[in-house]
């Protein structure tokens, strides 16, 4: 799942999105003024559920892990290998920005069909949105999506390594592409409808609890609460924050960004969820220990424990590359033992001191509670 990812630019449209269906908080506190939106729709749980990231690690309930697997098995094999090429690689996982700027799109099944009746241009425009602030890449793309091949060569050279192979072979046949997009979400969406209002429910629930941050939170302080410990500074330019709780994204945050909007799909609370086994840990507790119950982690707490570190440095300290140590800064945000901060493309990360005063307290809380209450028959 993307995390801190690269910044998507808008495709442009000829009418400006509708206005938010949820209510805005504004900052004009700081050096940029931007208003935070929420988008509380289940169409980004439906793209986000085909990352390979989703179900990875047991902040999804059980029920839904297995679901997950279960539910790619029953897939034809070339619609299993299509999703696994274009979304378990996120290579096109982009495509949610195709609902970002089509807020009429209310459920799976209107995105789906919009997909269906979209022209290839269209598509990929969202695909590739991210390349809109290099105008003369964007313009190649165009060209290419438009019959001509010749300048694929030119865009191979430019594109940004993240996915590049993956993302060239989409370009190569850009028709091919849109129909295999179209046949993977169609297949997944038969799966995906009989929980949909499940997923949507705990997404409005999500919402709901947030109510008291959304009215008494600075809109830095309530993105950093509602994203678990991203700190959001503001970027020239930049006017909407959009917020959208997921459910299949869990731990992870799944980022995308636009010319004047960014975009944080973030985890849906433990609150949120369906009922759980009273005899089952609080997640939140599940995620602390397990954040500390490795070593690599310890060593970057410990790293943090004397000043703040980007993720180079902690790189370089640690003789690791960066997507393994940023894989462990991901579990310790998530678990609430970093915070981090995001200033253009450069990332700080802090350590939380107060979240390791809390892990014994909570365990403890965790294990006393209700202990007065008879143990059930052991027979």
């Amino acid at each position: 799942m993307i995390e801190m990812a690269g910044r998507p630019t808008r495709t442009t449209r000829d009418r400006p999105p509708p206005a938010p269906s949820r209510g805005a908080v504004r900052d004009f506190t700081g050096g940029s003024r931007y208003v935070v939106e929420w988008d509380v729709r289940p169409v980004y749980d439906f793209v986000f559920s085909l990352s390979e990231d989703a179900g990875s690690t047991d902040d999804l309930p059980a029920a839904d892990r297995t679901w997950l697997i279960d539910a790619r098995a029953s897939l034809p094999r070339d619609v299993r290998a299509a999703i696994q090429r274009l979304f378990e690689t996120e290579a096109a996982t982009q495509i949610a920005t195709f609902a970002i700027e089509r807020p009429e799109l209310r459920t799976p099944a209107a995105f789906v069909t919009a997909i269906g009746a979209a022209t290839p241009a269209e598509v990929l425009g969202s695909v590739f949105a991210e390349v809109g602030r290099d105008p003369e890449l964007a313009e190649l793309i165009a060209a290419v999506v438009a019959g001509d091949s010749t300048r694929l060569p030119e865009i191979e050279a430019r594109l940004p390594e993240w996915q590049r192979q993956e993302r060239m072979a989409m370009l190569v046949d850009p028709a091919g592409t849109h129909a295999q997009i179209v046949g993977a979400m169609t297949a997944w969406l038969a799966l995906f409808e009989p929980i949909a209002d499940r997923v949507a429910a705990m997404l409005e629930r999500d919402f709901a609890l947030r109510s008291v941050d959304r009215a008494s939170l600075t809109p830095a302080d309530l993105i950093e609460r509602t994203t678990s410990g991203l700190r959001w500074l503001g970027e020239p330019g930049v006017r909407r924050l959009i917020l959208a709780p997921s459910y299949f994204s869990r731990p992870y945050n799944f980022l995308l960004a636009g010319s004047d909007w960014r975009f944080f799909g973030y985890p849906i609370a433990d609150e949120a969820l369906d009922a759980l086994d009273p005899l089952a840990a609080p997640p939140g507790l599940v995620r602390l220990h397990r954040a500390l119950g490795d070593t690599t982690r310890l060593r970057i707490l410990k790293l943090l424990a004397g000043r703040d570190f980007y993720l180079t440095e902690l790189a370089q300290q640690l003789g690791l590359s960066k997507p393994t140590i940023k894989h462990h800064l991901v579990l310790l945000r998530s678990a609430g033992l970093v915070t981090v901060t995001e200033s253009g493309a450069v990332m700080n990360y802090t350590l939380r001191r107060q979240r390791l005063a809390d892990a014994s307290s909570e365990l403890e809380a965790f294990l006393v509670s209700d202990s007065d209450d008879p143990a059930p028959d052991a027979r």
